[in-house]
């Protein structure tokens, strides 16, 4: 008897279990209805998978635990989808069991009404159903139960003995602590969500306020130094030369601060792009083309393995920026000069891009920050860059693997998702 009434709170505790593993993060994107519908389901599966494995108290007395799955959708899902399950149950008893065809309705009857006192006068008054509570209602309804048993015995003229008053104690005891630890894990549960929730929450905030801080810090660098150049212009004895200088001065800090704002923009409105079906492969070699002078500078020989037809569906714009700042990186990584790979294949539907460099390489934490506001390995430089690299590459479903180990160089990897020109809409 004590392993079927544990394999019955086992029953009754594993929908629980299973409502808040698959579902409980899809509330948000479902209605009020949608919810009350799968309550009521797995509460009504709960009780009849639990009819199907009672105790006996005496030959053809079954008991079980389905009042507690009947109590929790009473409670969680509303008194009319608790009378459609009592329903259920009450057409499941009566096709597959012989006695308590007459009992089973007093007996459901005087259940329903405690659940709906309980929720009129404690739980909607607390605004909360607390565990004592459920414990308590348990400890209720197993009690209604023993009466209702102890009823259909005198009618039946079956003697009581000692063997029922033990029998309903360790019921009444095992199924008011199952219904307090349902609703113990529920409200934990519940409880570790909004904690999850809060965390959430103060980790955007603070991204927020470091993106704000750092983004405010970087825009008043060029401004600051333009503005003392303005102050220098404003001097009356200054040669026409020096003004000269000053002004192409004053326009570079302008432009470096639009050139800050403009990634900023990228990062944060990135849907704004068209996106069409291109060809990867001549694009990137025409950002090396465009790079070559620069490469040949310091010293780098870049180098190109692409297959031909790596199609994708991305905006060109944006993926020879992405290629052209992955490959930047990668040639001022080597101070000293050295080979730059760039190999481009296809591979099980999925276009793989490797920029590899033979640099000073990065460690795992240095690794681990790449694409985080701005972050940069380089003593000069805002590491908005990366960021927006790395959310233009998401934004086309691609994803950025980074493989680097310092003093041997670095391996940029871009995956995007391969399209065929007659499979593009």
């Amino acid at each position: 008897m004590l392993h079927q009434l544990l394999l019955n709170m086992l029953i009754v505790i594993t929908p629980v279990m299973l409502y808040h593993l698959f579902w409980i993060d899809r509330l948000q994107h479902v209605n009020v209805r949608t919810n009350q519908i799968i309550v009521t389901v797995l509460c009504t599966v709960a009780s009849l998978v639990s009819m199907m494995h009672p105790f006996e108290l005496s030959p053809g007395y079954l008991f079980d635990f389905r009042l507690i799955p009947l109590a929790l959708c009473f409670f969680y899902a509303g008194p009319l989808p608790a009378l459609g399950a009592a329903a259920i149950i009450m057409a499941y008893h009566w096709k597959s069991e012989r006695y308590g065809i007459y009992t089973l309705p007093i007996s459901l009857g005087f259940n329903l009404i405690l659940l709906w006192y309980c929720k009129r006068r404690i739980v909607e008054a607390a605004r909360l159903l607390h565990t004592a509570t459920a414990a308590g209602i348990g400890f209720a309804l197993s009690l209604i139960t023993a009466f209702v048993a102890l009823y259909s015995l005198w009618l039946e003229h079956i003697p009581v003995t000692g063997y029922f008053f033990l029998f309903f104690a360790l019921f009444s005891l095992i199924q008011s602590f199952t219904a307090g630890l349902v609703v113990y894990i529920i409200r934990q549960i519940k409880r570790n969500i909004e904690l999850r929730k809060q965390l959430q929450h103060n980790d955007k905030m603070n991204m927020l306020s470091e993106l704000a801080a750092s983004f405010a810090h970087e825009i008043r660098n060029p401004m600051t130094v333009a503005r003392g150049f303005v102050q220098m212009m404003r001097q009356t004895d200054l040669a026409e030369d020096k003004r000269q200088i000053y002004s192409q001065m004053v326009l570079e800090e302008v432009d470096k601060a639009q050139a800050i704002i403009n990634d900023y923009l990228s990062f944060a409105k990135p849907q704004l792009e068209e996106i069409e079906l291109l060809d990867a492969k001549p694009l990137i070699l025409q950002t090396v083309q465009t790079l070559q002078s620069y490469a040949d500078l310091r010293g780098v020989k870049i180098e190109t393995h692409l297959q031909d037809k790596l199609m994708i569906s991305a905006n060109p714009d944006k993926f020879a920026q992405c290629i052209m700042h992955l490959c930047k990186n990668g040639i001022e990584a080597m101070p000293g000069g050295g080979k730059l790979q760039i190999v481009g294949v296809l591979q099980n539907q999925t276009v793989c891009i490797d920029i590899i460099d033979q640099g000073i390489g990065m460690t795992q934490d240095e690794v681990g920050r790449l694409g985080t506001p701005f972050y940069t390995t380089r003593g000069k430089g805002t590491g908005l860059g990366m960021m927006v690299t790395y959310r233009a590459i998401q934004h086309i479903h691609g994803r950025i693997d980074v493989t680097s180990e310092v003093g041997k160089g670095t391996c940029f990897s871009i995956l995007i998702p391969s399209l065929h020109s007659s499979t593009y809409h």
